[in-house]
């Protein structure tokens, strides 16, 4: 092969080829996809006679290098395609679904195509690549492999300009080819190999490196079809990620030289030879995704995960090389899962061709690697000139430094170095492979997997303290890669490095956590004289206590790997049993992550709340353990029968009490089908939704006995009353869709015990009169039926039904888009009813338990012409010491805005008002649908009677008058639900008319998935201990009052900083923070809108120094790929606490008494010497200060000397001043702390007197 720098030489000298190619570079930049011209089957048409002599040559050559594979043992030299066994692929999309893909339908769309393909270490990556780049080199070419020497043959028809030759491989067996691989030309690039070029260079150069072709040949064929080439990236975890990367131009120049990693990034970020196609495989996804941000319009991106054999793959495998021991391997199914890793598979075949024994003991990946290890040992110790422990210890050295190094060929030097005697060792000949990389000797781990595990042995045999040193910092550089993941910048910086670096050392502590084994491990390490260092597993378990309560999904999974891999059954269980939630709905689970979940929850006794992401087959490996769940959330690729027995299990509401699943939406159809099942005492509440946007939907309340009733799903393709359901919206035909409704009403009525339905459709196109009047006579349980049709304008209720209805003794109200029928009840006494006519002039029937207001058409005035005041905080007993309860008195009629909650009043007249937060009754709103809370749940009560109209603040962003519907007020009274339509909804506040006073919340009447609110970040910093701090963070509604969130921590300090944001409910985030020694908890958390108060949790914990004094903050959005919804900003830690409520209004702490009060405290203070005596008794001011006060006069200086000592004594001391002075002048604290006689934005009615609520 020529060398790439003299050929580049001579290519340069011709200006009329390179002329070309940039102007063929700027063409592109202009027209970013370019439509694949069609190809022969053989792939070269388009090519020069020439051009194609130079191809054929260049597949003869591909076929001789990568044909053949080495056995790891017997040292036979086999055919890779005979070996290949291709294993599951699946095909992410951006919604979060997925679906399989085979290797041959990776490149089937036209444009340019770049296909990510991710899989852990051991997944087959390599084989792939090298797969489709062998069967390229067959297509066209008639050859013949002598495996015996080597040599490739052809025999090529001269005459035969077009290449159409016969296809006739004569390979052993048969094998098929990947229709796919239809390119003109396939350049095959190994990261590992191309790491090794210490100086820079241009594309041309680390093509010609890479290959048989000079760059004379590759600059032709760049000339002529780039984007029919194929570039396979193989190993990008390989690369070094530098600050060339960072600064590439977008304008780089295939002729510009610069490092190989720059080169290769160039390529798949299409800032070189934008047309062409790439496949890149990849251990870690997250540093590809953000180096092809923003190019989706260069080339079409296709991420793509290897999720190893599926089990007919694994017998294919065994039954290819090893068909007699199959039996034995299936019939441990231990085993038989681990085998769904390629690389397992492969270890399993070459011992049992050996003889060994693998059939029992290998319970763990570790073992498996242990096993193989003594095996080689008993094979090849024999004559060792060093002791086995001294063997493990040099190729483990080596392994580390690769490890830490970023390291994957070493030369041969470095090897020599740290292993002596390497070639009269076989036993190091079988796992350092030697290969000749361009006439220089270089040597690999027969796998990375093996790099991985001597790491990890290494560790283990050091000793004691050595091995301590070692694993801390492993432990540490992990986690701190964990967390630069959660908040690293959205693009391409230098926290990827970290992250990425984390991501590969992870295999080395899943390792560690095998070797702590003791039933099987110790075995091992008796047999040669070994130990383990016995703190070695205690540090290891503290690692996983402290980064379970922190980090979920793809870190959370690795910590269940790695407690299967520990295999200590009580302390799994602790581990688990500690969690609140276990979320890994973000990861399709693989054979093997369901084998290692399904032991761990076989370790404890019950999961608070677990959400997963599974297909129907890996679900039926689960099942009998997921009945241990309290909440168990399901996102599947399709609900298949097997979920049956879940929905049955939550029916009887034992342990599993809340059930929901949820099918991957479907790419093209937007078809979502939704499952939830619920358990209230002895009912349950079954909801059912077949659209990602819920426009139709089913919720059914009835006894948890009608769960086994209900065919959920298709059988023997035949579709049951409710899965006919499922198509409602879907469904075109509009006599057909009238008859699945009918028949669903009819359904309803074989169900024995209904209490609740409410049935959500989209349009309604026929009236379902007789059904619904069916359905009532034929269910005495039912108490209640809701019938939604989202464009109203469909409704079709004849005048006849209310009538027939009334006889029967129901009522039925129509209110927006909702058709309410209920079981005729009083809802206010006789008294009650008069009294309201007379006040009102109305004349008005008796409502339903549930009634519903009509809409007035009166005008409002908007809240923002309010009259602005600031309520009287009420003093509360100590057991309610963190609630408010607000106290405004009314002078006159009119409009009143409180300056705290921004509620609104509208008056009648004058009057005492009362109001504060309480809980919301988590069960309230249970039965009403998709009806959630939208706000705080007030108490508000007038004794006088004179409030007419309320204004609720609401935190809706609202974008026309479509979105205006969605709200409204529940109003609770009697133990009766009211839900109250506004009168009207403005940009800040929802406007309803009362009737009478008690508890009232704004409620969303429509699913709110997908619509972002306005939201608010609030920050509350207190004290640990004397050496660290916390930092409180809450993401809130906008709507909640500040001043009660504030109250609720009044023994932290309220930073004040700019709080807007803008969240999307049910959406994941996380906390950005600097400096990096902060520590975050958790990582991550999602969006829920249950923090209405009045008891307010923080959403972030930020541990830090008590010596920081500014961090820099950010809030994440994890599922739109980090973007920033509140900008990272600088906070600063000292300043002033600043609160939103003006201090004269309310109840002061005490170590803020004096800083609030002290021009006053200066001149009436008497007893200046009796405090400053206790103070001093208590060692909380010096000799030297109380002499200065006992000098100093008249008594107003002594007072200031005395407040000079309790701004440098601290908190502690003005609360001991406050005490004391309390217990002195009593009086005069009151006095202070009631405030100053009322301003004119405070009213009082003479002699009132003050009530709590």
């Amino acid at each position: 092969m020529a060398d790439p720098r003299t050929s580049l030489a001579g290519m340069t000298s011709s200006a009329a080829p390179v002329d070309n190619l940039l102007k063929l570079t700027d063409e592109a930049e202009r027209l970013p996809t370019v439509k694949r011209i069609p190809l022969s089957l053989y792939g070269t048409t388009g090519f020069s006679s020439g051009s194609q002599d130079i191809v054929h040559q260049y597949k003869l050559s591909i076929i001789q290098k990568y044909e053949s594979e080495w056995s790891f043992l017997s040292g036979e030299k086999e055919s890779l395609s005979a070996l290949y066994t291709e294993p599951l692929i699946i095909q992410k999309n951006e919604n979060g679904s997925f679906e399989n893909i085979s290797v041959d339908g990776l490149f089937q769309s036209h444009g340019s195509m770049t296909v990510i393909l991710q899989g852990g270490s051991g997944s087959g990556k390599s084989f792939i690549a090298q797969k489709i780049m062998l069967d390229w080199a067959y297509l066209g070419n008639n050859v013949h492999f002598d495996s015996d020497s080597d040599s490739v043959s052809d025999s090529v028809s001269d005459s035969d300009s077009d290449y159409d030759f016969d296809f006739e491989p004569c390979l052993s067996g048969h094998f098929e080819l990947f229709s796919s691989t239809h390119f003109t030309v396939v350049f095959y690039l190994r990261c590992e190999e191309l790491m090794h070029i210490s100086e820079k260079i241009n594309l041309i150069e680390l093509l010609s490196y890479s290959c048989s072709l000079t760059s004379d040949q590759i600059l032709q064929m760049l000339q002529q079809l780039p984007e029919e080439m194929l570039f396979i990236i193989d190993g990008f975890d390989e690369l070094k990620l530098t600050q060339d990367i960072y600064e590439m131009s977008a304008h780089t120049r295939p002729l510009q030289k610069a490092p190989p990693e720059v080169i290769l990034c160039g390529l798949m970020r299409k800032y070189i030879i934008p047309e062409s196609n790439l496949l890149v495989t990849t251990r870690t996804e997250n540093t590809v995704n953000k180096l092809l941000k923003g190019r989706q319009c260069f080339t079409e991106i296709m991420f793509t995960e290897i999720m190893g054999f599926s089990v007919s793959q694994v017998e294919k495998y065994f039954q290819k090389f090893i068909r007699k021991e199959y039996d034995c391997v299936r019939a441990n199914e231990t085993l038989f899962t681990a085998c769904s890793i390629p690389v397992i598979c492969l270890i399993i075949s070459e011992m049992f061709r050996v003889g060994a024994n693998v059939t029992s003991g290998l319970e763990t990946t570790t073992s498996i690697y242990v096993d193989f290890v003594s095996t080689l040992l008993e094979h090849h110790c024999q004559g060792l000139s060093q002791s086995v422990p001294t063997l493990l210890r040099s190729l483990g050295q080596l392994a580390e430094r690769g490890m830490l190094e970023h390291q994957v060929l070493f030369n041969e030097k470095g090897v020599n170095e740290t292993i002596s005697d390497l070639t009269g060792s076989p036993f190091m000949c079988k796992f350092l492979l030697k290969r000749i990389i361009h006439q220089e000797t270089m040597f690999r781990f027969m796998h990375l997997s093996f790099q991985e595990f001597f790491t990890a042995l290494y560790y283990v045999l050091l000793d004691e303290e050595e091995s301590q040193r070692k694993v801390r910092e492993l432990l540490h550089t992990v986690e701190r890669g964990w967390a630069l993941s959660c908040w690293s910048d959205r693009d391409f910086s230098v926290a990827d490095v970290e992250v990425r670096h984390a991501k590969l050392l992870q295999p080395v502590i899943l390792f560690l956590c095998g070797l702590c084994k003791k039933e099987w491990i110790p075995s091992f390490f008796e047999k040669h004289n070994m130990a383990v260092p016995i703190n070695t597993e205690s540090q290891i378990k503290e690692w996983f206590n402290q980064c379970s309560q922190r980090y979920q999904n793809e870190h959370m999974l690795f910590i269940l790997h790695c407690l299967y891999e520990l295999h200590e059954k009580s302390f799994v269980g602790k581990i688990l049993e500690g969690l609140i939630l276990i979320d890994l709905s973000n990861i399709p689970l693989k054979m093997t992550d369901c084998w290692v979940l399904k032991y761990c929850l076989q370790c404890c006794e019950h999961i608070r709340n677990l959400k997963l992401h599974v297909t129907s087959e890996n679900l039926e490996m689960l099942q009998p353990e997921l009945y241990c769940c309290k909440e168990l959330w399901l996102i599947m690729d399709h609900i298949s029968d097997k979920v049956v027995g879940l929905i049955s299990a939550a029916g009887k509401g034992k342990i599993l009490s809340k059930l929901n699943i949820k099918q991957t939406e479907n790419h093209e159809s937007g078809f979502c089908p939704e499952i939830t099942v619920s358990v209230r005492d002895e009912d349950i509440m079954l909801y059912f939704s077949k659209s990602v946007f819920r426009e139709s939907s089913l919720t059914l309340t009835c006894p948890s006995s009608v769960v086994s009733t209900i065919n959920w799903v298709k059988s023997h393709n035949k579709r049951t009353q409710l899965h006919s359901y499922q198509n409602l919206d879907h469904e075109e035909n509009e006599l057909d869709r009238n008859l699945r409704i009918q028949s669903l009403l009819m359904f309803l009525k074989s169900l024995s015990g209904l209490k609740k339905v409410c049935l959500q459709v989209s349009y309604q196109t026929a009236t379902l009169d007789p059904e619904i009047l069916s359905l009532i006579q034929a269910c005495p349980s039912l108490i209640e039926l809701e019938l939604r049709i989202i464009d109203m304008d469909s409704l079709m209720l004849e005048e006849s039904l209310k009538e027939s209805l009334k006889q029967i003794g129901w009522t039925l109200t129509v209110w927006r888009n909702s058709v309410w029928i209920n079981p005729d009840g009083k809802k206010f006494t006789e008294e009650e009813l008069k009294k309201e006519k007379s006040r009102k002039g109305e004349s008005s029937d008796s409502g339903s338990c549930l009634s519903l207001k009509t809409e007035s058409s009166s005008a409002q005035s908007s809240s923002e012409y309010a009259e602005l005041f600031t309520p009287e905080l009420m003093k509360r007993g100590h057991e309610d010491k963190h609630k408010n309860t607000y106290r405004f008195v009314c002078p006159h009629a009119g409009q009143f805005r409180c300056s705290l909650t921004n509620l609104v009043f509208v008056m009648e007249g004058e009057g005492e008002v009362l109001y504060n937060i309480v809980s919301w009754d988590p069960h309230v709103l249970d039965g009403l649908g998709q009806i959630q809370p939208a706000g705080p749940l007030y108490n508000i009560d007038c004794s006088a009677g004179s409030v007419s109209k309320l204004h609720f603040p609401h935190c809706e962003m609202l974008s026309g008058e479509e979105n205006k519907d969605g709200l409204a007020v529940a109003h609770f009274t009697g133990g009766n639900v009211e839900i109250i339509q506004p009168l009207k909804v403005t940009e800040t506040h929802v406007i309803i008319d009362i009737r009478e006073l008690s508890r009232f919340g704004l409620v969303w009447i429509k699913s709110i998935f997908g619509i972002p609110i306005r939201g608010q970040v609030l920050l509350f910093l207190g004290t640990l201990t004397l050496e660290r701090k916390k930092l409180n963070v809450h993401l809130l509604p906008g709507n909640v009052p500040v001043s009660e969130v504030q109250h609720w921590y009044q023994d932290k300090k309220y930073i004040e900083t700019s709080s807007k944001c803008r969240l999307f409910p049910y959406q994941e985030y996380s906390l950005y923070c600097q400096p990096e020694e902060c520590e975050v908890q958790p990582m991550s958390e999602m969006f829920e809108l249950d923090n209405f108060g009045p008891n307010y949790h923080p959403t972030f914990e930020v541990f830090l120094d008590v010596n920081i004094e500014e961090v820099r903050l950010g809030i994440l959005d994890k599922t739109k790929g980090g973007k920033e919804v509140w900008n990272r900003r600088r906070i600063f830690l000292t300043a002033p606490s600043k609160g939103v409520e003006p201090s004269e209004h309310r109840r002061i702490p005490e170590t803020e008494f004096v800083n609030t009060h002290g021009d006053k405290l200066i001149q009436r203070v008497s007893s200046v010497m009796a405090i400053a005596d206790s103070l001093k008794s208590k060692n909380m001011i010096t000799s030297e200060i109380w002499g200065k006060i006992k000098a100093a006069e008249p008594k107003q200086q002594k007072m200031r000397v005395l407040l000079e000592a309790l701004d440098s004594g601290g908190d502690s001391v003005k609360a001991e001043f406050y005490r004391r002075l309390k217990e002195n002048e009593p009086h005069l604290v009151d006095e202070l702390e009631s405030g100053p006689s009322r301003s004119s934005s405070r009213y009082y009615l003479p002699h009132s007197t003050s009530r709590t609520l």
